[in-house]
């Protein structure tokens, strides 16, 4: 790195640095609320007293992939405020438009429609990368309104082609690199096998500075869930690394390619880590032919994070026999220190347009291993509410994990990369209820990419697209394929073409989690996945059928259809084999208004009140009692009938019924379920299921009964 001569103003080329801003994090916050948008507008402040010639932004401008309108205003108001303006753009753009912006044909400068001062170009992170109808960015929006110049978009990830965007002022050359958000697990096999291609300026070959901007992964998080320094080309000069957001803004020397690395991070902390509490910086990165030099300068509106550990088991005035209040006092005394070094650090960054007191953001991790018991953190907050910004997670509770030395050789590799806390992402639920080899037609990994990017970046056309995708796919192969003559040539073309569209998306990392060795492992695995197969599955399916339809020989046969009685035997619980099923009785219904009683089982219900349950009663042949479902056993069993034809509700103030009282703990509340209680039920089922009974009247069909609301049930007076 040779310096560079300040006084050649005319061949120097000035640019300032920022990377992940996170506009709108946090916005509905009330202390925290104008955070990102106060460092915002410092940084591109700073552009505009440094007099740079461009702004250059590596990614995660917005914090929400689809921000809100308030959040949009506020970012259109900040980059009209400093953007336009009557002086000139010493840049001269080179390169071709069309090739370098998706949504613009002209860099923004040119524009004879806009005045432009400072131009600002950025590429997409992983929060506002495009997405949904369009595929388009929240970044886009700005661009559209010519405010910011984007670039590095790929239009697909299989083969990845990055054009530079030519710059040139005076005798400095720029060939400005810029590579948007892709999943690291993609881009990573994609370099890997050589499909990503760096194009290069053929007049003037030498006499260029070669300047990278992305937003991947830098720390590895898995064996491929970053992108190593070493697979970026070596003809590159200097990198700007987007996405981490510890602020190592000083250049790193990568001896292997022989190019420098800048970490600029983020200008507002959206996570209470340690790499967040670093103090936050931007950097003025001056280029002056085939030499650079690079000054960082610190932000002033950033809020004052402390964050510090603490082991209580190495405190030597307490122990595992303390009480609570000794180790809130200690935890709070600590927290007070904590509170001063904050405010010394805002001082040292000068006062800015938080005021001069913010209230900071404090962190402390306890260890309370050996015995020590922990207490409820957000009460713990309440003691420094009105002092600090984030009352509600002051403390973070958390063990040291024990393990025996022969548990860690067996299970942890030689060299153990620890995983993300949100490595587990929503498109691995898939797995838990569709498997693969049960979808004739749908993918499940393209199934699981459209869930992430309805979830993750709240796409709602996502899932539709991707059907619609599937189908109109199937069947443009299948058309041209050839003529299909039967059903089951049709069946082979689907499986064909589903088994293609599978290996692709497989080779696009689509609902790619992690990577085991050189195999791609789909993030579906990650939940429970079925290993039988088809056939399997039809050797189980008629066995099932084989089961339903064989019954004891003690068992009466049942006069219903095939059809009812399959339904019905997957809510069959299974008996005792030394208890006989008592036989099915013709149903008896009971004229009185009061009550209604079915000889089948000898099951009596009694017409429920306002303000009393329905109650079971076990009869004998010889008399009727009644019986609350706690005193009813569980191995007796009761046949219920599908059709039980239902009393009108009765007036406040009734008792339940002439037959039976009803139980003091059934009296206590409504039925408030819907739902049809199948037969074969055990009783104490029964008994805890009855407010969810729905009583219907198959027989009335003359639709002359009055139809009257009880809570949730839903009962017809009969004639």
């Amino acid at each position: 790195m040779a310096l560079v001569d300040d006084g050649d103003n005319a061949n120097t080329l000035s640019m300032l640095v920022a990377t992940d801003n996170h506009l709108g994090y946090l916005e509905r916050d009330p202390i925290r609320g104008q955070d990102s948008f106060l460092a915002f507008t410092e940084i591109m402040q700073i552009a505009r007293d440094r007099k740079v010639d461009m702004v250059l932004l590596g990614g995660d401008l917005f914090h929400d992939n689809k921000p809100s309108r308030k959040c949009l205003h506020q970012a259109l108001t900040i980059l009209r405020s400093t953007c336009l303006g009557p002086d000139p753009v010493s840049l001269e753009y080179l390169s071709d438009p069309h090739v370098d912006f998706a949504s613009n044909t002209q860099v923004n400068y040119e524009d004879p429609n806009l005045n432009i001062s400072l131009p600002v170009f950025t590429i997409h992170g992983n929060h506002d990368d495009p997405s949904g109808d369009g595929n388009l960015s929240a970044v886009d929006m700005l661009a559209a309104c010519g405010l910011v110049n984007y670039f590095g978009r790929q239009p697909e990830v299989e083969k990845v082609r990055v054009s530079p965007v030519l710059l040139r002022k005076g005798e400095t050359r720029l060939a400005l690199y810029g590579l948007g958000n892709i999943r690291d697990e993609r881009l990573h096999r994609t370099m890997a096998r050589g499909n990503l291609s760096m194009c290069q300026p053929t007049e003037d070959e030498g006499r260029w500075f070669n300047l990278m901007v992305l937003h991947q992964n830098r720390v590895a998080h898995g064996p491929k869930n970053h992108i190593p320094e070493h697979f970026l080309s070596e003809f590159l000069d200097f990198v700007i690394w987007g996405h981490e957001h510890q602020c190592l803004v000083d250049p790193q020397y990568n001896h292997q390619r022989a190019f420098y690395v800048s970490q600029p991070g983020s200008s507002v902390a959206t996570a209470l880590s340690q790499g967040e509490a670093t103090p936050k910086h931007v950097a003025v990165l001056k280029i002056n032919r085939r030499n650079f030099k690079l000054e960082k300068v610190r932000l002033k509106n950033v809020r004052p994070f402390v964050i510090d550990d603490v082991v209580l088991a190495t405190v030597p005035t307490l122990s595992p026999q303390s009480t609570e209040d000794e180790i809130v006092d200690f935890l709070k005394n600590k927290v007070e220190r904590m509170l001063v070094i904050a405010q010394q650090q805002y001082h040292e960054q000068s006062d800015g347009a938080l005021g001069p007191q913010p209230k900071p953001l404090v962190r402390l991790r306890v260890e309370y291993s050996g015995g020590f018991e922990s207490f409820h953190p957000q009460r713990f907050g309440l003691l420094f509410a009105d002092r600090v910004a984030n009352p509600r997670d002051i403390i973070y509770f958390f063990r040291k994990q024990r393990s025996s030395a022969a548990s860690t050789q067996a299970s942890v590799p030689s060299n153990p990369v620890v995983a993300p806390v949100d490595a587990l992402h929503v498109e691995s639920l898939i797995g838990e209820f569709l498997d693969d080899s049960s979808m004739r037609m749908l993918v499940d990994l393209e199934l699981a990419e459209a869930v992430r990017l309805f979830v993750a970046k709240g796409d709602t056309d996502a899932i539709v697209q991707s059907l619609k995708s599937t189908i109109s796919d199937t069947q443009r192969r299948v058309l041209t394929s050839g003529s299909v003559g039967s059903e089951e040539q049709l069946e082979e073309r689907i499986g064909e073409t589903r088994v293609a569209r599978r290996r692709h998306a497989v080779e696009s990392g689509h609902g790619v989690s992690e990577t085991r060795g050189e195999a791609v492992v789909p993030a579906v695995v990650a939940g429970k996945r079925a290993t039988t197969t088809n056939n399997d599955r039809n050797a189980i399916k008629a066995f099932e059928r084989i089961a339903a339809t064989s019954t004891p020989a003690t068992e009466p046969e049942d006069d219903r259809g095939s059809e009812e009685s399959d339904k019905e035997d997957d809510f069959r619980p299974s008996s005792p084999p030394s208890k006989k099923k008592r036989p099915r009785q013709p149903i008896v219904t009971s004229d009185s208004e009061d009550e209604f009683v079915t000889t089948a089982s000898g099951v009596k219900i009694t017409r429920p009140s306002r303000n009393a349950r329905t109650t079971l009663a076990l009869a004998s042949s010889a008399s009727v009692k009644s019986t609350s479902g706690d005193e009813i056993e569980d191995s007796e069993e009761c046949s219920l009938p599908s059709s039980i034809v239902s009393p009108p509700p009765a007036k406040r103030g009734r008792t339940g019924g002439r037959g039976a009282a009803p139980s003091k703990r059934a009296a206590r509340g409504r039925g408030r379920g819907r739902g049809t209680v199948s037969t074969q039920r055990t009783v104490s089922s029964l008994a805890s299921q009855m407010p969810a009974i729905t009583i219907n009247d198959d027989d009335d069909d003359d639709g002359g009964g009055e139809s009257r609301g009880f809570g949730g049930f839903s009962l017809r007076k009969r004639k």
